[in-house]
């Protein structure tokens, strides 16, 4: 979740590899069973030289040859006779031989009108006769010329090798626009031409219009059955900057909005509990009240209504001003406004140095931003003020986790557990930190003396189940999601799972879509059950409704990483209705 550091790891929606690169297409393709196409051969570079070779005569094209003359010659000739008559063809030959000189010249200027005279034979000699000398030109690195003689030759005979070889010297001379011209011609006579559909993906990636460049270069992924890697580079590449793009676009017009219930609890649940009023506080014009009344919304998870009384509880001068700024920060963080919120923890400090908690958050803030030394110096301020509290060791080994050194994670999880027994997540945490590092038996052990020790734990029977998947124990895993729904029933993430298990185990999409569906109805704003839909979707062919969710998906997104995947999800969808459009020939035949 972007370095927040959450009280477990979240399941991902399916296994796709990367938001805003070629798997989720290859994915899709590969789960599909498609067959591939045994595609036209790929783009080749010249090397040293960074340009295409051009695409070789299948058939050489013969040189138009001169007729001999007749030489009927009566037996009974005077040899003066003959003489002059052997003078009178060598003078013929000579005659031929520049009539011949002069056709070739006259081939390559011949006008529209007398092209129309010749027959489509004549045509088709003449204007490979024309490619052969543009291939030449071309090779002598006379790309003007080349350019000439392939101009020509379409002239006499639209072909889609003439139009991609003079794209070729386009692309040379750094005519981008020619060149994605000269490519879509080409492929409107030969649909899925690789060599005109690598060019045209490059021009347009000069060109800087990224969305046609990743369209072209998916298309030569899947033309290619996902075969080159530097074609999916180039489509991965080019994905990244249209949804880098859209993003910011997106950003400057967005109004600040609070993540899902399931997001603002996972993170607000990693930190141990106050004392909260039973019931729900008056709403008096006073600071105090309106902070109690703050805290109060927090534990019923109203949370929309907790931002509006800490705000109101600063404007009225509260006494717990440190406090009210703490979690004022704490959602202005969640909502995605990390250098906002660093202002009211850098405040809510100067007024009460000795409040741990605050610290921690404010490591939040700088592990967002990947700054590991400054977080990692928040935790040892915060050890140096209270080393006792256990909330410092679990977040600290939650970075440790998210950064992959999962043995320094396992030690802090324990202090934790030291510290304060009771606080579940710890356990959790351990357990998922043993099974990262190999040792299985060790993590299934503390899973299950976990579930002995929180029997009405929801969230310990959740993330045994996933671990069960994980090791493809389907018939216990589906038993923990069981549980774990029947005692927390309001926590979507079990659900989630379940429908991934459904999908895995038992193939079976349409139930998968209803536990997802079953999920929104405990949180209509899960964003992990959204994402999860649009991708069960996409791998089942119904781009359209993946498309609808990753909509969803970015118009709930939190930061500007969030909302980048999202948007790379959408546009790998829509690259795939886009090919289907393009190519509805080698789509249909992919499908079979």
């Amino acid at each position: 979740m972007s370095g927040i550091t959450t009280p477990a790891v979240v399941p991902a929606p399916v296994q796709v590899s990367s938001p805003n690169g070629p798997s989720a297409i290859q994915k899709f393709v590969q789960d599909k069973d498609w067959k591939f196409f045994a595609a036209v051969a790929s783009v080749s570079l010249i090397a040293g030289a960074g340009i295409y070779y051009l695409t070789k005569p299948s058939e050489a094209a013969e040189e138009p040859k001169a007729s001999k003359p007749k030489n009927k010659k009566k037996k009974n000739k005077k040899k003066s006779a003959a003489q002059k008559e052997a003078a009178s063809e060598d003078k013929a030959a000579t005659s031929e031989a520049k009539e011949v000189a002069q056709e070739e010249t006259d081939v390559e200027t011949m006008s529209a009108a007398a092209i129309a005279k010749l027959s489509e034979a004549q045509r088709k000699d003449h204007a490979n006769t024309l490619k052969l000398r543009g291939n030449t030109q071309y090779s002598a690195k006379k790309w003007n010329e080349a350019i000439r003689l392939y101009t020509q030759a379409i002239a006499f005979t639209p072909d889609p090798v003439f139009y991609s070889n003079r794209a070729a010297c386009y692309s040379v001379i750094g005519n981008f626009e020619k060149v994605i011209e000269d490519s879509t011609l080409a492929l409107k006579l030969k649909p899925a031409y690789v060599k005109a559909i690598g060019r045209r993906a490059q021009a347009y990636e000069n060109v800087g219009r990224h969305q046609e460049a990743m369209h072209d270069f998916t298309a030569l992924c899947i033309l290619d059955g996902f075969k080159n890697e530097g074609f999916a580079q180039s489509m991965e590449k080019n994905l990244k900057l249209v949804a880098d793009v859209k993003a910011k676009e997106i950003l400057k017009n967005r109004e600040d909005r609070l993540p899902s219930a399931t997001f603002m609890s996972a993170y607000l649940d990693s930190f141990r509990k106050t004392k909260i009023p039973d019931e729900q506080p008056a709403d008096e014009e006073n600071g105090d009240a309106q902070f109690e009344l703050a805290e109060y919304y927090v534990s019923k998870r109203q949370y929309q209504q907790a931002v509006d009384a800490y705000n109101k509880a600063i404007e009225l001068n509260t006494t717990h001003m440190a406090k009210a700024l703490n979690m004022r920060g704490t959602f202005t963080f969640l909502m995605g406004d990390s250098k906002k919120a660093l202002v009211d923890f850098d405040k809510a400090i100067e007024l009460d140095p000795n409040y741990v908690q605050t610290y921690i958050k404010r490591g939040s803030i700088f592990m967002e931003q990947a700054d590991a030394p400054k977080t990692f110096q928040e935790f040892d301020t915060a050890i140096s003020i209270d080393p006792t509290d256990p909330n410092i060791y679990y977040h600290r080994g939650q970075v440790h986790f998210i950064t992959g050194d999962y043995e320094a994670a396992g030690k802090d999880y324990i202090k934790s557990i030291e510290l304060e027994p009771t606080f579940v997540f710890s356990h959790i945490q351990y357990g998922v930190a043993q099974y990262k590092l190999g040792n299985i038996s060790d993590a299934m052990e503390i899973f299950k003396k976990a579930l002995i020790d929180f029997p009405e734990s929801g969230e310990v029977n959740n993330y045994y189940g996933e671990l069960l998947l994980d090791q493809q124990a389907f018939d216990h895993a589906y038993l923990c999601f069981d549980k774990a729904i029947k005692l927390k029933p309001s926590n979507p993430l079990p659900y989630i799972n379940k429908a991934l298990l459904l999908f895995q185990w038992k193939q079976d999409p349409a139930g998968a879509e209803r536990l997802c569906l079953q999920s929104l109805d405990a949180d209509p704003e899960c964003d992990v059950a959204i994402a999860t839909l649009g991708q069960l979707f996409l791998q089942q062919g119904k781009i359209e409704k993946a498309i609808e969710y990753f909509d969803k998906s970015i118009e709930m997104a939190r930061t500007e990483n969030e909302l980048t995947s999202a948007l790379g999800f959408k546009e790998a969808a829509n690259a795939q209705l886009v090919f289907a459009r393009d190519y509805p020939e080698q789509s249909k035949a992919l499908k079979r």
